[in-house]
C-alpha cells in the first residue's frame, strides 16, 4: 500500500510533467522565486506576461495542479513575498508561504487561523444547541420586519467577507486565476491557443470580466477581492436560493435560521474568503440545477448542469440525478428538453474559444485531466486516506485490485444505490437528498479526490431537508459542514513538516465515512414513499397561536406540530 499519507517533496510538484515559462519578466531587475508544492499535479506552461516586474511566483493549482504564476504585475497585490511576509488591503500575499492545495504548503495568513478556529468551535456549538433548544415561537416578527432582518443577514454576510478578503493572502490558486484573468483580458478568444491553462472553459468568462475590471488603475490594488468578488456573491445567493424555497415550505423562524446556518458556515467562509477558490459558484450551479429539476424544468435545469461540468469536471458526478429524472418521467419531450439544452449551451460556451482549435479541443482537454491526479487522495480526508493513501500511486494494489479500480467500483455501486433509491421514492422531490448521495459517496469512496469536492454536500443537504422534511438532513449539514471545514482547514494552514498522518486526518477520515453511513440509512427511510409525502403543516410554524408554542426538533422527522402548553 505505500507509506501513509506520502506526498511530493518541497519544492516538487505531485507527478510532474515538467515545467513551463510561466510569465515572462523582461525587466532586466533581479528575480526571487517561491517554488511552491503543487496539491495536485502537473506543471505546466506559461500563461499570463508581463513585462512590468522585478518579482516572480511560481504556485500551483489547489484545483488543476497547473504551475503557473510568475507574478509579474507589481500593482495590486500582485507579486509573491516570501515566507512571513505581509501585505496590505488587497494583496494578495499576506504571510507568504507555500501553496497549500495538496502538497501541504505553508502557512498562508496563519495569524488568522487561531480565530477562524475559534470562530468555527463557537458556530458548531451553536449549531448544536440550536437544533434541540429553538423555539419557533420567539420569531414573533412582522411581515414587514421579516423582509428587514433577511437583508440584514444577508448584508451583514457579504460585507464581512468583504471586510476581510484584503488582509488574507489566499491559497497560490490566486495566483493562477490572476494570470489567466490577465490572459483572458488580453485575448478571450486566443486563451487557450496564446497560454497553457487546462482550466475549463466557463469560468474563463467570468476572469475574462475581473481582468478587465483588475487591468484599470482604479481596481487593480484591489485584484485580490476582485478574484474573490464572483464566489462571495455565490455564497450570498445560495442563502437566498435556500430562504425563498423555505420560506415556501417551513416558517419564518426555521427559514431566517437556514440563512444563518448558510452565511455564516466556516465551511463556506473558508473556501471563497480566505481560500479564494470557486467551489461556492460551482455550489450555486448545483443547487440552481436542483431545484430546477425537482419544479420540472429540465431543460433548464440541464443548462445549469451543463454550465457547472464546463466549469469543473467534478460536475459529471451530478449527471446521473439528470438522467434518473428522465428515466422517471418516461416521456420524449424531457428528453429532448435535456438534449437540446445541453447541446446548445456547450455551443455558446465554446465556440468562442474554438477559433483556430483542432475540432475536439474540448474532449482532449478533459480527457487530459482524467490522468493528472493519479493518486488513491488527493488531501481528501475519506476513506482512502483513511487507510494511509494520500498520495498513493493509484496503481498500488489494495487486496486484489488497484485503488483506482476499487474507487471505480465505489463509484458504480453509489450510483447503483442512487438510482435505486430514487426509483423507490418515485417522487422529483427526492432529487437533492439523491444528489447528496452521489457527491457524498463519489467523494468518500472514489479515488483522485481533493479535499474541496464535498463543498456542495452542505447545501444539498439543507434542500434534502426542505423536500423531504426530515430533521436528519439538518444533522447532515451539520456533520458534513464539520467535516467540510476541518479537511479545508487542515489542507489550508498545514506545512510539510507536519506528520502526514495527522489526528485530524484520521478523525475527518472517519467521520465522513460514519456521515455517509448515516445518509444511506436516511435515505433508505427516505425513500419509502410514506415518507417522502409529508403535509405542509408539518412543517409550518405558527408562532402567533394564543394557544401556545411550537417547538422545533422534538420530532425525528420534519418540524414538530406538537403544542407546549
Amino acid at each position: 500500500m505505500g507509506a501513509p499519507g506520502q506526498r511530493p517533496s518541497n519544492g516538487q510538484s505531485a507527478g510532474n510533467r515538467g515545467a513551463g515559462n510561466v510569465g515572462q519578466d523582461t525587466s532586466s531587475n533581479s528575480t526571487s522565486t517561491d517554488t511552491m508544492n503543487s496539491s495536485d499535479g502537473k506543471s505546466q506552461g506559461t500563461t499570463g506576461q508581463s513585462a512590468d516586474s522585478s518579482t516572480q511566483g511560481t504556485s500551483t493549482s489547489g484545483d488543476k495542479g497547473t504551475m503557473a504564476g510568475k507574478d509579474t504585475s507589481t500593482s495590486g497585490g500582485g507579486s509573491a513575498v516570501r515566507d512571513g511576509q505581509q501585505r496590505g488591503p488587497g494583496g494578495m500575499s499576506g504571510n507568504g508561504g507555500p501553496g497549500m492545495g495538496g502538497g501541504r504548503g505553508g502557512h498562508s495568513s496563519s495569524a488568522y487561523a487561531t480565530p477562524l478556529a475559534i470562530f468555527a468551535a463557537l458556530f458548531f456549538g451553536a449549531f448544536v444547541f440550536i437544533v434541540y433548544r429553538f423555539r419557533a415561537s420567539v420569531w414573533k416578527i412582522g411581515e414587514r420586519n421579516r423582509g428587514l432582518m433577511l437583508w440584514t443577514v444577508l448584508g451583514v454576510g457579504f460585507f464581512l467577507r468583504m471586510a476581510i478578503a484584503p488582509w488574507i493572502s489566499g491559497h497560490m490558486d490566486l495566483m493562477l486565476f490572476r494570470n489567466w484573468a490577465t490572459t483572458a483580458a488580453d485575448s478571450l478568444t486566443g486563451f487557450y491557443t496564446n497560454g497553457s491553462s487546462d482550466y475549463p472553459p466557463f469560468y474563463i468568462y467570468i476572469l475574462y470580466v475581473i481582468g478587465k475590471i483588475g487591468s484599470t488603475d482604479a481596481f487593480s490594488p484591489y485584484m485580490s477581492v476582485l478574484l474573490r468578488l464572483p464566489n462571495i456573491l455565490a455564497d450570498i445567493a445560495t442563502a437566498y436560493m435556500l430562504y425563498r424555497l423555505a420560506s415556501k415550505r417551513v416558517g419564518f423562524g426555521i427559514s431566517i435560521g437556514l440563512v444563518l446556518f448558510y452565511v455564516f458556515n466556516p465551511a463556506v467562509f473558508i473556501n471563497s474568503t480566505f481560500w479564494g477558490q470557486v467551489d461556492s459558484f460551482f455550489t450555486l450551479l448545483i443547487v440552481g440545477m436542483v431545484v430546477l429539476l425537482v419544479e420540472n424544468r429540465v431543460g433548464w435545469s440541464t443548462v445549469l448542469f451543463t454550465i457547472a461540468v464546463l466549469m469543473k469536471p467534478q460536475g459529471i458526478i451530478y449527471g446521473p440525478i439528470l438522467f434518473f429524472e428522465l428515466l422517471r418521467q418516461r416521456k420524449v419531450q424531457p428528453w429532448l428538453l435535456a438534449i437540446s439544452g445541453a447541446v446548445v449551451t456547450t455551443i455558446l460556451v465554446v465556440l468562442p474559444f474554438s477559433w483556430g482549435q483542432e475540432p475536439l479541443w474540448l474532449l482532449d482537454l478533459y480527457k487530459g485531466m482524467v490522468g493528472e491526479y493519479p493518486y488513491a487522495s488527493v488531501n481528501a480526508y475519506n476513506f482512502f486516506a483513511l487507510i494511509g493513501g494520500n498520495y498513493t500511486q493509484d496503481t498500488t494494489t489494495l487486496f486484489l485490485f488497484s485503488y483506482h479500480t476499487w474507487g471505480m467500483i465505489g463509484i458504480v455501486l453509489v450510483t447503483l444505490f442512487t438510482w435505486w433509491m430514487y426509483a423507490r421514492s418515485g417522487k422529483p422531490e427526492f432529487v437533492a437528498a439523491a444528489a447528496l448521495v452521489q457527491i457524498a459517496g463519489v467523494f468518500t469512496f472514489a479515488s483522485s479526490m481533493h479535499e474541496r469536492y464535498l463543498f456542495p454536500a452542505a447545501a444539498l443537504a439543507v434542500l434534502a431537508y426542505l423536500y423531504l422534511r426530515d430533521r436528519r438532513f439538518l444533522w447532515l449539514a451539520g456533520g458534513f459542514s464539520l467535516t467540510i471545514f476541518l479537511n479545508t482547514f487542515d489542507i489550508f494552514y498545514s506545512s510539510n513538516s507536519q506528520d502526514s498522518y495527522g489526528v485530524i486526518l484520521c478523525m475527518t477520515s472517519l467521520l465522513n465515512v460514519l456521515l455517509f453511513g448515516y445518509l444511506v440509512k436516511v435515505v433508505w427511510d427516505c425513500s419509502k414513499s410514506a415518507t417522502i409525502q409529508a403535509k405542509s403543516a408539518e412543517d409550518t410554524v405558527a408562532p402567533e397561536l394564543p394557544s401556545g408554542k411550537h417547538v422545533w426538533g422534538a420530532s425525528p422527522q420534519g418540524v414538530n406540530t406538537t403544542i407546549e402548553r
